[in-house]
């Protein structure tokens, strides 16, 4: 990207998209940086000395907007897009570049895209919106069309074990990988101890729910205190291991440490049930963001849980 600033070719709109967990926050940030800093070097890397990138570091640079929900698993304000494109419009306090962030851009609704879509459509000139996002394809065509697409990529594995090992050397590095995706951030998240007691715990009551030895509402009562994307996450994981099993497909499992656990329930589990909770999971991952009751989307899935191993005294109504 430094090599497409310096030839004129960088976009006037960026979207970096790629997995959670890798990083493109900071890149965002790094690449606002690099556009805001007042002497950057030959290969457009910022000083980090001067005044403009001494204020991006404590994040009060006047000509750095972060556009972001006011609450996690909230939208993107159409209001505060349009307070964006008139800001943008203007000169730069401190003559030189403009810069938004839009993080996660897919998190804007159809009011706050379309407002976008307007500034994309009639940049201005040194001014540039770096959209960040984990679901490309939940953004408008329009919007994604008047993009330069960046790809972020996850690292080679052992490149992320290396520095996940120096971060936490006590983690059980490859595991918390492997359930990451590869995503050396979203690793390093599920390294927390308290995250792998509350994942082992869940996997435990989610099979004891298949077995009938724990109640499906009672289960999902005590799952709410548990990050929503992070449950739901860890639900798609559980699922499709299951469905892999169950037909012995031949991809890696994304929950390695349980395959024992989960190839005695896939010998027994219902494919029809399995198969529509898989699609449940999915679509209510779509739908984060949404009002979603999650005590009644949790007790309405175990449910249909309990009754997928077709044994009667396994079952719960």
């Amino acid at each position: 990207m430094a090599q497409a600033r310096a030839a004129g070719r960088l976009g006037h709109a960026l979207l970096l998209a790629g997995p959670v967990g890798l990083g493109k926050g900071e890149l965002a940030v790094a690449l606002a940086r690099a556009l805001l800093c007042e002497s950057p070097a030959a290969d457009e890397s910022p000083c980090g000395r001067c005044r403009s990138c001494h204020l991006v570091a404590v994040g009060t640079h006047p000509d750095l907007t972060r556009l972001v929900p006011e609450e996690e698993g909230r939208q993107i304000r159409v209001e505060d897009v349009r307070d964006w494109r008139a800001r943008s419009a203007l000169t730069s306090q401190l003559g030189g570049h403009k810069v938004a962030i839009i993080e996660p851009a897919d998190a804007m609704n159809v009011s706050a895209a379309n407002s976008l879509l307007k500034t994309l459509e009639e940049p201005t000139p040194e001014t540039t919106q770096i959209l960040v996002t984990a679901a490309p394809h939940r953004l408008p065509a329009t919007i994604r069309s008047r993009c330069q697409r960046v790809h972020v990529g996850t690292p080679p594995q052992e490149v992320a074990l290396r520095w996940l090992r120096a971060q936490r050397p006590d983690a059980p590095a490859a595991l918390c990988l492997a359930l990451a995706g590869g995503a050396p951030l979203a690793a390093l998240a599920l390294a927390e101890p308290a995250v792998v007691e509350a994942r082992a715990r869940g996997v435990a009551q989610f099979v004891a729910v298949a077995e009938g030895r724990e109640s499906p509402v009672q289960v999902a009562a005590d799952w709410l205190a548990t990050d929503w994307p992070r449950l739901l996450g860890w639900l798609a994981g559980w699922l499709s291991d299951l469905a892999r099993l169950r037909h012995g497909a031949a991809a890696p499992l994304h929950n390695p440490d349980q395959a024992a656990v989960f190839q005695r329930l896939a010998a027994r589990v219902d494919s029809k049930v399995l198969y529509g909770l898989v699609d449940h999971v999915l679509q209510t991952r779509r739908a984060t963001g949404s009002n979603l009751n999650h005590q009644l989307v949790l007790e309405s899935l175990l449910t249909r849980w309990a009754n997928a191993l077709p044994t009667p005294s396994h079952r719960h109504t």
